[in-house]
């Protein structure tokens, strides 16, 4: 042994050797489009298009149903039938009767689920492969035989208004609906996907024949299949099972969206933060040749922290956060800006996102900009691979949508030809005044510019029309340790060109008292908004310019950066990583501007009921320990730190002996361990202790606290226990009654969601911590039905307690999770924390990494164990957030 790697492996040593190193090096983002296998189609004799990606490399495959019907297809007066559709498909067929689709699918270790958008429907299975038989069983059983049962319908009816209730409760969502609605005055794009309370109560079983005889047909329909799967088989299996007949199906009505000749304006008025404004302009297709200048002109604007938007508006405090997209669907769609912000900045916002727009019709977007525009562009090719989800869900849309794989060619070089000019000339071309649609949400509408202001704002700002110019997955890890104290560990994976890390600390939330309560949360986000050397805005341009990602993060147990970087700019990207670690600013000004956004964020968590809830459960269960505080502190605590308790905070965790450092990708052992001697090898200190924490004790009785919202038409319900610790013996076996209980295929969504239809949303989570955690179960549901839903969770509650689960819920649930585990390790970052966090916390990481082997080997008997020794249904915390049925204004 060389006397490096002696260095490096030492006596903490220990390796696990799993798979060959492959290694893949690219030499520019250009070349970078290497795919993991080509795509293979065939059309079955009934005019099913199959197509499939062979990726040999993975152990998981997607599957993909996508369905030419969406809720631009829907009949008037029948609004919401697509979406109400896609539920019913998993509501049973002649051979699978209610809940044993999603169950089957789930005993398979696999997920299953399905979305509706306005051009189409698409129904998604992924599974570890050697299920994939099972899936695509399921899956086309499902499709073919569904049977609609119209007692099945008018209970998942009630399920799907229960979703709009909760929609509307969304002021993000209701916004966004009423963009949509204003911008799209013909189209059916302006219609909302979900439908009305009428429109879907009104849903009979007939219409759902009908809407299936029409769309559900083979030629109307593309089987993508993605992963490690041989095409043959996979061809051979859906001819096999996907035996409906040809058929012609509906013609799917073309609408035009007529020109639009003068601005249309909306105003939403809402007690909620934070404000929000959006401008929102009709521009071309997907297919059009234009599409590709767009993209590049909205990250010109947004895309990065260094591009436009942030540096000039949000760093500046005139908003909280800013965005811009083409939306390019089938049919013309819309570029879309928008923000959100305090209430009282509605014009400053307005002037600021038209002058940044404005500055893209008259000043040539510089060399740099527009280079680090296209990069990002181009590499998120490559960042998209890391799953087999997000390559099937590509391949899907341009199958369906524009019947043209090889699209993604001809874009890209299409990207790499954008000059300034064009940016230029289509910016001037598609941001005209008479164009625009521009909306507002605040709690009062004098906070919003009136109608005069707003058109003297656009025709100051933009072009008219009259004056535009018509453009032209490895396993190999090593643990080791430098002398300073700092833990190493690397997870050696060649197969695309990106390195992931994580180096953390403990701290958190559980280091946090009412004084410091969200410090960590703070620090977290200004790690990156400057150092001693770079403003946010250079740091930012030097991450952007690698189009690599580094930010902070804090939790409930843990702080520190994270990242993900192109293996070949890992060197450079390990410097700033010293930098950011060692040589922070916090600068006052972001200090500041971070804390409004902070605090806006408070707020808006205050609006959504489930996080709402969950956190008024956290402080009546955890009464003395720091458990009990939100992550993002109190407005009170966050006005009252100033920078000297930031930076004394700071320094006090953040010692060699102590942090870990984990980094997974295309790097070899040797790589990494020189990379971190060399730029974190110098630092001393020793970890820092807090010394003990309180405690708490069970209490006795129904422990309960409660807050109305007449603003809110659902009522959200909290009810759990203390739960273990990181260390415990019970975490795996409360694993599996956790997933007995919860998912589609679990107690809780089948008694209480698809049998009583109490709730769209039913769920329960297990939270261990350092310290005892939690485990809570939540339920939002119309107010009438409160008590009924809490009887209904107590009665789970009692019944896993007094009888053994089955051996086919124990087996479901332990190849659910399994299965959710290995896919949930398609990403880098993932592979990194399943090593990360086990070291920063003192777990044994032999153990962790056996983490499917724990699970099989979990008994009935341990299960019943847990549930009798945590769940009590005398005795439980419980939080109630109440809403009303009032009609909203």
């Amino acid at each position: 042994m060389n006397t490096k790697l002696k260095k490096i492996f030492g006596k903490s040593f220990w390796l696990v050797l799993l798979i060959p190193i492959i290694a893949i090096l690219l030499a520019t983002p250009s070349d970078a489009f290497i795919e993991r296998g080509e795509v293979v189609t065939r059309t079955l004799p009934n005019g099913l298009e199959v197509l499939v990606r062979e990726d040999p490399a993975q152990s998981v495959v997607e599957l993909q149903v996508w369905v030419g019907a969406g809720s631009r297809d829907e009949p008037e007066g029948k609004e919401g039938i697509a979406h109400l559709f896609e539920h019913m498909l998993f509501k049973g067929t002649k051979k699978r009767g209610v809940g044993e689709i999603a169950g089957e699918i789930e005993s398979a270790g696999g997920d299953i689920n399905a979305y509706t958008s306005m051009d189409h429907t698409v129904y998604h299975i992924t599974v570890a492969s050697n299920f994939f038989d099972v899936a695509l069983d399921v899956m086309a059983d499902a499709i073919q035989n569904s049977s609609f049962a119209k007692d099945e319908l008018e209970r998942e009816k009630l399920v799907v208004v229960e979703e709009i209730h909760r929609g509307r409760d969304n002021p993000g969502r209701v916004f966004s609906q009423e963009m949509f609605k204003t911008a799209f005055s013909k189209h059916p794009y302006g219609r909302t996907v979900i439908g009305t309370d009428e429109s879907v109560t009104g849903v009979t079983r007939g219409d759902m024949l009908k809407f299936f005889s029409n769309w559900y047909v083979p030629q109307n329909m593309k089987v993508v299949v993605v992963g490690g799967i041989e095409a043959e088989h996979v061809f051979a299996e859906s001819a096999r099972r996907f035996t409906f007949a040809a058929k012609r199906g509906a013609r799917r009505l073309e609408v035009a969206e007529p020109e639009q000749t003068q601005t249309r304006i909306f105003r939403i008025t809402r007690d909620t933060d934070p404000g929000r404004i959006t401008l929102a302009f009709p521009i071309v297709s997907l297919s059009d040749p234009l599409t590709p200048v767009l993209d590049v002109l909205a990250a010109v604007l947004s895309e990065g922290n260094s591009s436009r938007f942030p540096v000039h508006l949000r760093d500046r405090g005139v908003v909280h956060s800013a965005w811009s997209y083409a939306y390019t669907p089938r049919d013309p769609g819309l570029f879309i800006v928008g923000a959100t912000l305090k209430h009282e900045n509605m014009v400053q916002a307005l002037e600021g996102l038209l002058a940044q727009v404005t500055r893209l019709q008259n000043e040539p977007v510089s060399k740099e900009e527009l280079e680090r525009a296209k990069t990002q562009i181009l590499n998120d090719k490559i960042f998209s691979k890391e799953r087999v989800e997000g390559q099937a869900r590509e391949l899907g849309y341009l199958a369906l949508t524009l019947r043209d794989i090889d699209f993604n060619d001809e874009y890209f070089s299409r990207i790499q030809a954008v000059d300034a000019m064009d940016i230029i000339n289509v910016a001037r071309q598609i941001f005209t005044p008479e164009k625009a649609t521009v909306g507002f949400l605040s709690r009062e509408e004098d906070q919003q510019p009136d109608d005069e202001k707003i058109r003297a704002l656009l025709t100051e700002s933009l072009f008219a029309s009259d004056r535009v110019v018509s453009p032209t997955a490895g396993k190999k890890i090593v643990k080791s340790r430098l002398p300073n104290g700092i833990t190493i560990l690397v997870r050696e994976d060649h197969r695309l060109p990106l390195v992931s890390l994580r180096l953390g600390f403990l701290g958190g939330v559980r280091l946090e008292n009412e004084r410091l309560n969200g410090a960590f949360n703070l620090l977290a986000h200004l790690l990156t908004r400057g150092t001693s050397a770079r403003s946010a805005e250079e740091l930012a341009k030097s991450l952007d310019g690698m189009s690599a990602s580094l930010f902070g993060f804090s939790g409930r147990n843990s702080f520190g950066l994270q990242g993900r970087f192109l293996s070949r700019d890992i060197g450079e990207g390990m410097g700033l990583v010293r930098e950011v670690i060692t040589e922070p600013a916090f600068p006052e000004k972001e200090i500041e501007l971070l804390k409004e956004r902070v605090i806006s964020a408070i707020s808006s968590r205050k609006e959504n009921l489930t996080y709402h809830a969950i956190d008024l459960f956290r402080s009546t269960l955890f009464s003395e320990h720091p458990y009990r505080f939100s992550t993002l502190g109190t407005e009170e605590s966050i006005r009252s730190l100033d920078r000297d308790e930031l930076v004394k905070l700071y320094e006090r965790i953040v010692q060699p002996e102590g942090m870990i450092i984990t980094l997974a990708g295309d790097i070899n052992v040797v790589q990494a361990y020189d990379l971190v001697e060399k730029n974190l090898g110098d630092l001393t200190g020793l970890v820092y202790d807090p010394g003990p924490l309180p405690q708490e004790m069970d209490r006795s009785g129904v422990n309960s606290v409660s807050e109305s919202r007449e603003d809110k038409e659902q009522t959200h319900i909290i009810l759990g226990y203390l739960g273990p610790t990181l260390h415990s013996v019970d975490r795996d076996p409360l694993g599996v009654l956790n997933a007995v209980l919860a998912g589609q295929g679990g107690r809780l969504f089948t008694e209480l969601r698809d049998r009583q239809s109490l709730a769209y949303s039913v769920f329960s989570f297990v939270a261990p911590g350092i310290d005892p955690g939690l485990i809570a179960f939540g339920i939002a549901v119309s107010p009438e039905r409160e008590a009924e839903a809490i009887s209904g969770i107590l009665e789970q509650i009692r019944k896993i307690r007094d009888e053994p689960v089955s051996a086919e819920e124990l087996l479901r649930a332990g190849k659910y999770l399994v299965g959710s585990h290995l896919i949930g390790l398609q990403d880098l970052s993932s592979r990194v924390d399943e090593i990360f966090f086990p070291a920063l916390y003192g777990v044994d990481l032999d153990k962790a990494l056996r983490y499917p082997e724990r699970i099989r080997s979990v008994t009935a008997e341990q299960v019943q164990n847990v549930a009798q020794k945590y769940l009590d249904p005398e005795n439980y915390t419980i939080a109630i957030v109440r809403g009303s049925r009032s009609e909203k204004e």
